[in-house]
C-alpha cells in the first residue's frame, strides 16, 4: 500500500504527536509498504528511521507575513505536492484536524483529489485542542462540515475527543477508534537500587500543568526530599516556572535534566517508579504509553486520553488544575512503599501489552487504510461506469 503521511517528525520538531507518526511509520514500512512524509519542518529529502530510509518533502510556507498569508502560502504549497502525486497514493494520513486536513479536504471537494483522508486529532479540551483550532478559524461552521464529509475516518485515540468533536457539529459517522501505540520492549527494566520517585516528560508548556504541580509540591513541603521530581523536556515556561519554584520554596525538590535523546528518556523512565502527568488537556500522551510500558505508576489529571485506562490499582488519578487534588496523590504516592508502586507498574505494563502493542496498532489502521481505499476503488469504478453510459 502507498501511504503518505502528513506530520512533522521528531528529527525536527519535538513532540508526542510526531514521535506516534514516526513509530507508525516505521511499523508500516516494517510490513512493507510503501510511506512518504510531508511536513511544514523538513529539511532535506529523506530521513533514517530504524533500518528505512522515508522520503521526506518539505511544505513551505510565507512564516513572516501573519497568520492568513502563511496559512494561504501552507495550502498552495501542499496542494502541488498532493496533486504531483495523486496518482500514486492509496491513502492519507494526517495528524490533527488542522491545516493539513483541511486542504486534503478542499482538494477532495474540488475534485482534484480523491484520495482517503484519515484524520487523526491529537489532543481534547482548551484552546490548544484540535476543535479550539477550528473555532479560532473564519468560516469554521463551513470548515467543520467540509473536513465531516471529506475525512474518510477520523480516528480518535482519546474518548473525550467524541463528545467534543460532536458538539463543534461533526456527525460521528466517520469516527474510528484505534489508541496510539508504543513499542513493547522484551523485559520490564530492572528496578535500580535508588529510584527516583517521580519523573515526567515532555514540552515544558502551559498545556503540562507544570505550575499546577509545583503549586501542589508547595502545599506539602515536610515531604519533599531532593530530586524527588525529574522533569525532562524543556520549553518556553521553564524561566517562569523555575522562578516559581524557588518563590514556593519548592525548587530543591525538582531536578530539571533538559532535552534528552529518545533512548536516553527510556533510560530515565526505568529508573524511576511514578509518571506525572498533570496536564490541561491531552490526547493520548506517548510518553505516558512509554511509561506505562516500562512498568511505571501513574498519576496524571482526568484531562480526556490516557487516564481513561487507569484504575485505582495502577496509579492515581485527579482533577485537572486543581492543586488541593493533586497535593492528595503525591502524598499517597510519596508514602506508597516500593513494592506497591511496582505492583502498580506491573499492571501498567500488563494493560499496555494487551491494548497499545504497536504492531497490533500498525496493523488495525492498515485495515482501516485498505477497507477505505477498496470502496474509492468501487466508487470510482462505478462513476466511471455511470459516466460511460450517458449520452
Amino acid at each position: 500500500m502507498r501511504i503518505l503521511v502528513i506530520s512533522d517528525l521528531p528529527h525536527f520538531v519535538t513532540g508526542g504527536a510526531e514521535r506516534q507518526a514516526a513509530n507508525l511509520i516505521e511499523a508500516w514500512m516494517d510490513a512493507g509498504h510503501d510511506v512518504t512524509c510531508l511536513g511544514r519542518r523538513m529539511c532535506g529529502k529523506q530521513v533514517k528511521l530504524g533500518r528505512h530510509v522515508l522520503p521526506v518533502r518539505r511544505i513551505r510556507t510565507l512564516r513572516r507575513l501573519g497568520r492568513p498569508l502563511r496559512g494561504i502560502s501552507y495550502l498552495v504549497s501542499l496542494s502541488l505536492l498532493l496533486l504531483r502525486q495523486r496518482r500514486r497514493l492509496d491513502v492519507i494520513y494526517t495528524r490533527f484536524l488542522g491545516d493539513a486536513a483541511i486542504t486534503v479536504s478542499l482538494l477532495k471537494h474540488l475534485r482534484l483529489l480523491s484520495t482517503p483522508l484519515v484524520v487523526v486529532p491529537a489532543s481534547t479540551g482548551g484552546d490548544g485542542s484540535d476543535v479550539g483550532f477550528l473555532a479560532s478559524l473564519p468560516f469554521r461552521r463551513w470548515l467543520v462540515r467540509l473536513l465531516d464529509r471529506q475525512c474518510n475516518a477520523i480516528n480518535l485515540i482519546a474518548p473525550a475527543m467524541a463528545v467534543e468533536l460532536r458538539a463543534a457539529g461533526f456527525s460521528g459517522t466517520k469516527f474510528a477508534a484505534i489508541p496510539n501505540g508504543v513499542q513493547i520492549h522484551d523485559t520490564r527494566p530492572s528496578s535500580p537500587p535508588h529510584p527516583c520517585r517521580f519523573i515526567t516528560v515532555g514540552r515544558v508548556s502551559r498545556q503540562k500543568g507544570l505550575d499546577i504541580l509545583i503549586d501542589a509540591m508547595a502545599l506539602i513541603p515536610d515531604q519533599l526530599q531532593p530530586g524527588l521530581v525529574r522533569i525532562v523536556g524543556d520549553g518556553p515556561e521553564r524561566p517562569a516556572l523555575q522562578a516559581q519554584a524557588e518563590r514556593l520554596g519548592v525548587a530543591h525538590a525538582l531536578q530539571w535534566l533538559g532535552e534528552l535523546g529518545h533512548g536516553s528518556v527510556l533510560a530515565t523512565l526505568g529508573q524511576s517508579m511514578v509518571f506525572l502527568l498533570p496536564s490541561r488537556y491531552e490526547g493520548m500522551s506517548n510518553a505516558g504509553l512509554e511509561a506505562m510500558e516500562r512498568g511505571l505508576a501513574m498519576l496524571m489529571s482526568r484531562c480526556g486520553g490516557l487516564d481513561a485506562h487507569i484504575r485505582a490499582d495502577m496509579g492515581w488519578v485527579v482533577s485537572p488544575e486543581d492543586p488541593d487534588s493533586l497535593a492528595t496523590a503525591l502524598s499517597e504516592a510519596i508514602t506508597s512503599p516500593p513494592p506497591v508502586l511496582s505492583s502498580m507498574g506491573e499492571r501498567n505494563r500488563a494493560y499496555a501489552l494487551q491494548h497499545f502493542d504497536l504492531e497490533v496498532v500498525a496493523a488495525r489502521y492498515l485495515d482501516l487504510f485498505t477497507s477505505l481505499h477498496r470502496q474509492e476503488s468501487v466508487k470510482f469504478a462505478h462513476d466511471q461506469h455511470h459516466r460511460s453510459r450517458l449520452p
